[in-house]
């Protein structure tokens, strides 16, 4: 048991010296996840019924790491990718609720006709050459880092096939909903476009400035057609009273002004660096960044027995 408990500490110190290799959301996110499965079964008096979840857990990990960092090309290009998508995502929602224009660039576009493919192929059935090549592409570029950013793929996807549809000419996402009345929809999308430019500003990589012209576009629909807005599917509308279901008034904007009024300190980059010792520090009981623990050694890299 006394050795089930060093490598979990070991590993420990493993994962947060990789949290600082600034990884992708998904993999900060699992890191995180797996250095409070290992604090807990060294807080456990017996640290030996953890142990297939705590290898399991390493096992992901590592097979993850390998899958971001196979090499220099497959980093570049994920990393590429994610800055791509976070940056037509801004411009996108200024265009939909700021009303500044916007015509993708070609690899944007040829991402959301590659991503509008995958409908016609799965509704045609049709197979060959330049599908499979789509499809890679499609794997690659698209599904690999929205996945990888934690974005929401799927709303994220619907946004690249109205871009394919208007062949990556400017227009709005938001009028023909509005046009349709299809309120659920514009309640959908108010909503997942609220956690985007939230998620966005959190990683600093929209401007609050620019976050809060969004926000205030966003602000003026919802406030426009609806009379409260707490999710896609609960709503209540401005002009008729109807609701799909009991809940108190509230909006989700207003909470995303709150956090950046508050500057995000406590998930800034910066921030978060300062922390990880003290994070550690707290997992553990004590500060094993002090500790001489190797960082690589035959115990931490063979499975607890």
């Amino acid at each position: 048991m006394a050795e089930a408990k060093r490598i979990a500490e070991i590993r420990i110190v493993n994962f947060g010296f990789l949290l600082k290799q600034n990884p992708t959301p998904l993999l900060q996110e699992e890191l995180y996840h797996a250095i409070k499965l290992h604090a807990e079964a060294l807080d456990s008096p017996d640290i030996r019924q953890f142990i297939p979840d705590l290898n399991a857990s390493h096992a992901q990990l590592g097979k993850h790491w390998a899958r971001v960092y196979a090499d220099m090309l497959t980093t570049a290009s994920l990393s590429w990718d994610i800055y791509l998508f976070e940056r037509f995502l801004r411009l996108k929602l200024l265009e939909d609720y700021v009303g500044e224009p916007y015509e993708v660039n070609d690899r944007m576009l040829s991402l959301a006709e590659c991503t509008a493919k995958q409908d016609m192929r799965h509704l045609t059935g049709v197979t060959g050459e330049d599908n499979t090549t789509s499809d890679e592409e499609y794997r690659e570029h698209v599904v690999f880092p929205l996945e990888e950013s934690k974005l929401d793929r799927a709303h994220v996807e619907r946004k690249l096939r109205a871009v394919a549809a208007r062949r990556g000419c400017p227009g709005s996402d938001i009028q023909p909903l509005i046009d349709a009345r299809d309120w659920a929809k514009l309640a959908a999308v108010l909503t997942s476009d609220q956690e985007i430019i939230l998620k966005l500003t959190q990683r600093s990589v929209c401007p609050v400035g620019i976050s809060e012209k969004i926000l205030t576009g966003i602000n003026r629909i919802q406030n426009k057609y609806f009379a409260s807005l707490s999710g896609p599917s609960t709503f209540t509308l401005a002009s008729t009273g109807y609701q799909t279901s009991p809940s108190p008034l509230h909006s989700f904007t207003s909470s995303v002004y709150d956090a950046i009024a508050s500057g995000f300190k406590g998930n800034s980059p910066s921030s978060r660096a300062e922390n990880r010792s003290d994070d550690r520090q707290l997992l553990l009981g004590e500060d094993v960044s002090a500790q001489s623990l190797p960082l690589v050694t035959k115990v931490n890299l063979k499975k607890m027995e």
